[in-house]
């Protein structure tokens, strides 16, 4: 099957570059007979002489620079100095929403975001966890804030405000190991990381400030008020934001959350620097699950009986990186982060009484980032070198150990080489990375052992190859290890072997008209002792009655992975008469040999946006669809229920303007258009969406 698959890996590729490489040498041959087609629009001109004005170190340019590399339209221009950099043969399978796109979708939250972004699967509802995620079907993703790799961050993205949000961009190369570990350290899943989802706030370019405040359905709320400057060499911006819904009528799913947010900087032509501190309060109800198999808290039919709530629920979080520029071939980078986060659960039952006994449990946890690294490029080469140190102490998973603390630190050391050539149109580029974990408890007793793990490897291996000016290649292989999870248990309650996976990834990209920017992944995992469900007295995995998390019960299994991804993005078309219309679609497939693997997560996922200005209005229209899954772990065993399967369609139309001439914006908003309860969990019952909701929202500037 693995030949099979690679031969037919490689016969697709060869297909696509085939007619792909037609339409760009057609493309070519109409720019040389109509040298004004090739000219740049207004739009353009702008984008480039912004970029020129921002000091930036790269190689030197070339008409086949490998940093054109673009996939939503736009250029990568990530200075190769930056923390956020990766190699040219990662930046295919690399995707960014703008905070203009941000903007056009609407978001709720950063989840709505992620999920919106290709091989990325949101499903909602969770204890400890609100919200669970994976990358590409199986696996879990690094995340990467403002620079800084952080852990035990699931929470803060729940309530970071999508008003602060610069951009979200999803890496799902699983080689990129200068960003952070490739091993589970801080995962929720016990996945290693397939890649990682980088996010970076808001800074001040200019005098501004504003308020955004909206009104919509379940009487949810949202007042954003911001202020920012850029005086001389130093910027700072500051942003609070307060949410509050009372939720659907009976469904116990209100939420309340007040933050505030500051990130400053200071820059010039040697030396950079920014911080970001974040600070949030508030409180969730967990969502009555719907009942559908029997050996619930009550009939079919009928909502569980169970009452959870978090209250409060209080993060804070600080981040800060340096760098600095020894002259033009050597940079130092140096980052550190905290995060912190104090919860109280309080679990009782329906219907609520004088009789109801409410119990109270921590979920406290905090964890620690530090990254030192350097930077040595010269004419066509790129050398990364470094180390990074993570901490995080979390409520402990198994019983009977569970009101306890684990504690663990995680060392890292990695190395990685980019060399440039052919005039810059191919790049190729290897890397090592090594961690090694401390465990100041047991990852199965949580007993305090002090004991180290052995060390885990990743190797890397890519290049990227432009054929002509608009087709690019891209090829990759890593192998990666990876640890036991502190949320997963085995059978014999003794620590499993460690994962060991190796992974392969084909791309082409091919820019061949302003409206048309295709791109095609092909990927193949092949890993052995990969974790799987098992059962414990017919039981998939179990709540832990101190801290409410779930704990699923493993096993090993050797198991395939393969799949595609292909997008496209591009303008339609541009005029001061009809307006601009943009689009950007993408589409995944993902699938396994591990029948139980199969059935407990979707096939295919499609997502796009489409986006439509006419002088002062602007309207954006964006739409998803899941496959279903029919297979769910449950404290009650293996629910065998179809989830998932469900389109959803979501809409805005805003109006800009000047109010007491000053810039006005007016939007109608209406999410999940088809209100469809679509659920995509099954733990005490299913938790499905709440269906359409609707609502108004001003954005006013002050200055």
């Amino acid at each position: 099957m693995k030949c099979i698959f690679r031969r037919t890996l490689f016969s697709v590729l060869i297909l696509g570059i085939f007619l792909i490489s037609q339409m760009a040498f057609a493309q070519e041959k109409t720019e040389q007979k109509d040298p004004q087609s090739t000219q740049k629009t207004s739009g353009d001109q702008a984008a480039q002489k912004a970029e020129a004005e921002t000091p930036q170190k790269t190689l030197p340019k070339s008409s086949h620079n490998l940093e054109e590399i673009t996939v939503t339209g736009k250029k990568i221009a990530e200075p190769v100095t930056s923390p956020y950099a990766v190699a040219e043969s990662s930046k295919l399978q690399t995707n960014t929403i703008t905070s203009e796109q941000i903007e056009a979708l609407h978001p709720e939250t950063v989840w709505d975001v992620i999920e919106q972004l290709p091989g990325m699967e949101v499903t909602f509802q969770g204890r400890q966890h609100m919200e669970f995620s994976n990358m590409r079907g199986t696996g879990n993703f690094g995340i990467i804030l403002d620079g800084v790799y952080v852990s035990q961050i699931d929470r803060i993205l729940q309530t970071l405000p999508v008003d602060a949000i610069e951009s979200v961009t999803v890496m799902r190369d699983s080689t990129a190991l200068t960003l952070g570990p490739l091993t589970n350290f801080g995962s929720t899943t016990g996945d290693s990381n397939q890649g990682f989802i980088i996010i970076k706030t808001k800074r001040a370019a200019k005098l501004e400030g504003g308020t955004v405040a909206s009104y919509g359905s379940f009487h949810t709320e949202k007042e954003h008020l911001y202020q920012g400057s850029k005086i001389g060499n130093f910027d700072y911006r500051v942003a609070g934001t307060y949410n509050n819904t009372l939720g659907k009528s009976n469904w116990y799913n209100a939420s309340r959350n007040e933050s505030a947010l500051l990130r400053g900087g200071y820059t010039r032509s040697d030396l950079e620097a920014d911080v970001l501190y974040y600070a949030s309060r508030g409180m969730r109800e967990f969502e009555r699950g719907l009942i559908l198999q029997p050996g619930g808290t009550g009939p079919v039919g009928t909502l569980d009986t169970s009452k959870w709530k978090i209250d409060p629920l209080i993060s804070n979080m600080f981040a800060a990186n340096l760098s600095k520029h020894w002259n033009d071939t050597h940079t130092t980078n140096f980052s550190y982060a905290y995060n912190g986060i104090i919860v109280t659960s309080m679990t009782t039952n329906f219907p609520d009484g004088k009789g109801q006994k409410v119990t109270f449990s921590d979920q406290d946890s905090r964890s620690q980032s530090l990254s030192l690294r350097h930077v040595l490029t010269s004419h066509n080469n790129i050398l990364k070198a470094g180390g990074q140190w993570n901490d995080q102490v979390f409520p402990a998973a198994n019983a009977p150990s569970s009101a306890s603390r684990s504690d663990e630190d995680l060392f890292g050391l990695f190395a990685q080489d980019e060399y440039h050539m052919l005039n810059d149109r191919m790049t190729v580029d290897a890397g090592i990375r090594v961690d090694k974990e401390l465990y100041y408890d047991s990852p199965v007793t949580y007993r305090p052992v002090n004991e180290w793990s052995r060390p885990v490897y990743a190797y890397t291996v890519g290049t990227a190859f432009k054929l002509i000016p608009k087709l690019t290649l891209t090829g990759r292989y890593a192998y990666t290890e990876n640890y036991q999870s502190g949320y997963q248990d085995s059978v014999s309650k003794t620590v499993l072997p460690v994962e060991k996976r190796s992974r392969y990834e084909g791309g082409v990209l091919a820019n061949l008209y302003s409206f048309l920017n295709p791109w095609l992944t092909i990927y193949y995992y092949d890993t052995a002792n990969q974790k799987t469900s098992t059962t414990v007295g017919g039981q998939s995995s179990f709540i832990d009655p101190s801290t409410g998390d779930e704990i699923d019960y493993v096993t090993t299994t050797n198991i395939i992975t393969r799949g595609a991804e292909f997008g496209s993005s591009g303008e339609v078309f541009k005029s001061s008469t009809y307006g601009t219309l943009i689009y950007r679609i993408q589409y995944t497939y993902v699938t396994t040999n591990d029948l139980s693997t199969n059935r407990s997560m979707g096939h295919n996922f499609a997502s796009g946006v489409i986006s439509y200005k006419y002088k002062n209005f602007d309207a954006n229209f964006s739409a998803r669809t899941v496959d279903t899954h029919g297979q769910s772990t449950s404290p009650i065993g293996t629910i065998y229920y179809e989830l998932g399967g469900y389109q959803r369609y979501d809409a805005n139309v805003a109006y800009n303007c000047k109010l007491l001439n000053r810039d006005t914006r007016i939007t109608l908003y209406g999410r999940n258009l088809g209100n469809t309860h679509y659920a995509t969990r099954y733990v005490t019952g299913t938790y499905r969406d709440p269906g359409l909701q609707v609502g108004v929202q001003l954005a006013y500037s002050f200055f």
